[in-house]
């Protein structure tokens, strides 16, 4: 029999939240300058009864927050504060799979829209509701099993409380930087991070899962069990099929790691051209994030673009210096910080807390290498950025490798042929004017119509853009019709559904 070891790590991180991003009502999120939304009125709160809700109480060994009660608050606020006046009516802390069924027959039932709350960084919202919010703190143990090398963990943790876990023995999942992000709506959309070009996207490695239905029922998805679902759960997106209640994922070895932080300003297009050349080239234990940010322009002087790079590389120092010099060559840095040391250390040296704010993101994968074609609408919109408050800018994760290892097709994750994921980002505080706020998501959007067509590739299921019309196909390609069966399957009534959630066929 395999040795299974259960994993401890801290308080901190038991509190965490994490699962499957799911959907609520089908909302209609404005595409320009609110800095928040509200959802329409009568979803919830206004058409059921207290005592509706109370009889959903008494069926739960967990608990049921209403609000106005302790903790409600704090639990009902998402990430993304854009999304913050979106209200449950209730908050089900649910404590087994039992509890998660009875939630979903209640709201069949009482045809009330409902959510999944995990780490609750849905870029779009859609892990916020005016209906049921199914929370899932408890779900949120981790297991290692020495003789299969696998971990399991459940759908409830976050990405912190993972990282701890795995740090313990030595091993690693392709993970990402925020440790606040429930590791469910990670996994469920693909999961990208620096170590996707030596080991693939983290659902490459996925074992096998288990869901709770729409119908109630408690299913188990693997390659031999369930395969079409286990398919769907590998790039699929969260809140379509089900909810995840645990994961089992195969693990690699870490010992150490080179990681970087450099910084250039003022950069040419030869310069821009030569960066992205020579990280394409690298060794697939190389991964990295590129971000390109207006600077400061001096009176008289064209609004400069500033770079800075951050990454890991699995190597030695002078490998990494060969592969910076012909650029550093170019122009030096402003600053550089370059060290090897233990890798979870590096981890968590490069993390990214993540914290509340207001914010947007577009993306679209490039499929094959940078093109000058790209640098040049780069230089044409990047200091065009309109306001001196908020902040734009794009960003580019670095693909390719081992995440081209898989068809597009073998999973439900179809974005196979990409070197670089860009995001264009704009941030804003809620004291900002309209119509700052106003030209800003201009910006964006006028920046995101003309790079669209220059990448080739689709949009990041993890990144959901509310502002997408062609949503379906940009997240899931040619895939799209066989997640549609699947979802016609496991959720003919369309229980979980959201904006941009995957329908069944004929509705």
């Amino acid at each position: 029999m395999s040795e299974q070891k259960t994993l401890s790590f801290g308080r901190r991180h038991f509190l965490g939240v994490s699962a499957a991003l799911a959907g609520g009502a089908l909302l209609d999120f404005p595409s320009l300058a609110r800095s928040e939304v509200t959802a329409p009125a009568g979803v919830g709160e206004a058409i059921l009864s207290p005592s509706a809700w109370r009889q959903l109480g008494r069926q739960l060994r967990g608990t049921l927050l209403r609000p106005g009660q302790a903790g409600f608050a704090n639990l009902a606020l998402p990430n993304n504060l854009r999304y913050r006046n979106i209200k449950p009516g209730g908050i089900a802390l649910c404590a087994n799979a039992t509890d998660i069924a009875a939630c979903l027959r209640w709201a069949s039932r009482h045809g009330v829209p409902l959510t999944t709350r995990g780490g609750g960084h849905s870029y779009a919202g859609y892990s916020c509701t005016e209906g049921l919010m199914i929370n899932l703190m408890s779900f949120n143990t981790a297991h290692y099993d020495t003789a299969a090398r696998t971990v399991t963990v459940g759908g409830g943790i976050r990405n912190g409380s993972v990282y701890s876990a795995l740090q313990s023995v030595g091993r690693s999942i392709t993970h990402g930087r925020c440790p606040t992000v429930g590791a469910g709506g990670f996994l469920l959309g693909g999961g990208v991070g620096f170590d996707m070009r030596r080991n693939g996207i983290a659902s490459d490695k996925l074992v096998e899962t288990e869901l709770v239905l729409a119908s109630g029922e408690i299913v188990t998805a693997s390659a031999t069990q369930n395969p079409d679902l286990f398919w769907a759960c590998r790039g699929g997106a969260g809140g379509n099929f089900g909810i995840n209640t645990s994961f089992t994922l195969e693990t690699f070895p870490v010992d150490r790691s080179v990681e970087f932080q450099i910084n250039w300003e003022n950069v040419t297009d030869e310069f821009l051209a030569a960066l992205f050349l020579n990280f394409e080239n690298a060794p697939n234990t190389m991964g990295s994030r590129i971000s390109l940010m207006p600077g400061l322009p001096l009176p008289g002087q064209p609004t400069p673009i500033n770079v800075e790079v951050i990454g890991q590389f699995i190597g030695a120092v002078p490998v990494l210096d060969e592969i910076l010099a012909p650029i550093n060559d170019i122009t030096r840095p402003s600053s550089s910080v370059i060290q090897e040391m233990a890798y979870w250390s590096a981890s968590t040296f490069l993390e990214e807390a993540g914290r509340p704010g207001y914010y947007q993101e577009r993306s679209r994968f490039i499929n094959g290498p940078m093109t000058p074609a790209i640098i040049t609408e780069i230089r044409n919109w990047l200091p065009r950025w309109p306001n001196a408050q908020g902040a734009g800018n794009i960003k580019f994760f670095q693909t390719g490798g081992a995440t081209q290892a898989l068809s597009p097709t073998e999973t439900a994750f179809v974005h196979r042929q990409s070197q670089w994921l860009a995001s264009i980002e704009i941030v804003w505080s809620p004291g900002q004017t309209a119509a700052s706020r106003d030209r800003g998501h201009r910006w964006q959007n006028r920046f995101y119509d003309v790079i669209t067509p220059l990448c080739g590739g689709g949009a990041f299921q993890n990144f959901p853009d509310p502002n997408l019309k062609d949503w379906g196909e940009a997240y899931y390609g040619e895939n799209l019709p066989r997640l549609r069966t699947i979802k016609t399957v496991v959720d003919p009534d369309n229980l979980f559904r959201y904006r941009q959630s995957i329908r069944p066929l004929l509705v």
